[in-house]
């Protein structure tokens, strides 16, 4: 073929890509971006307990249904319906974000030798491990929207897997005032009592276990 003919026949054909790569462009910006919203982690109080006998614990990322593993905001507004808020989203998956806000929480607390996720490749004494069974807006009865936050947690021997505890732990927090900000800051509110609660929990548990084993020598 002769060139010239082949290079107007490729700059007809980009002159022709060119409105469809500009739409798709703009398609891609054309919407407005949903707020993002985070949550803040717990300051339990001190053990009062001999530090050295500290554990080091890693947190795995609780496990949770396919709805609640989202960046999105859930509202239940029915027994048996779910539903998004259209335009507020967490800042990350709520698996990932409720595990890094308990490696805060528990760090904290001064309670342990060591807190880290499962991620960050280091050894523990115990594993926290678990699932997220409620993380959600009940708007079952819409003038008084309920968050509603449940975690069934288990401590688990990293060296045997042996589940040395296992507790479930829970908050209701009502929504005071209108709005998706109204509505995080009870989130905000019902995930550190129940980051709290699991931070002492898995201490104490972690302190009777250590009693109750063996001894080495």
């Amino acid at each position: 073929m002769n060139p010239l003919l082949r290079f107007a026949r490729r700059s007809a054909a980009l002159v022709l890509l060119l409105p469809l790569c500009a739409c798709a462009l703009a398609d891609i910006g054309s919407g407005p971006a949903p707020q993002l919203f985070t949550l803040t982690a717990g300051r339990p109080a001190a053990a009062t307990a001999n530090t050295q006998e500290q554990a080091r614990i890693v947190v795995d990322e609780f496990s949770a249904p396919a709805v609640i593993d989202s960046a999105r905001i859930v509202q239940q507004s029915g027994a048996n319906e779910l539903k998004y808020y259209a335009d507020a989203r967490w800042a990350d998956r709520a698996p990932r974000l409720i595990q890094n806000l308990m490696v805060e929480t528990m760090e904290n607390s001064g309670r342990f030798a060591s807190v880290a996720t499962r991620n960050a490749d280091l050894r523990g004494d115990y594993e926290l491990a678990g699932d997220i069974r409620q993380f959600a807006v009940d708007a079952t009865d819409p003038a008084n929207l309920t968050v509603r936050i449940e975690f069934y947690a288990r401590l688990v021997l990293e060296n045997e897997r042996n589940i040395v505890a296992a507790k479930s732990f829970s908050a209701s927090v009502p929504v005071v005032g209108k709005g998706i900000s109204a509505i995080v800051a009870a989130y905000d509110a019902g995930l550190r009592q129940v980051l709290e609660g699991v931070a002492v929990w898995t201490d104490e548990s972690a302190r009777l276990a250590a009693k109750a084993a063996p001894s080495q020598s």
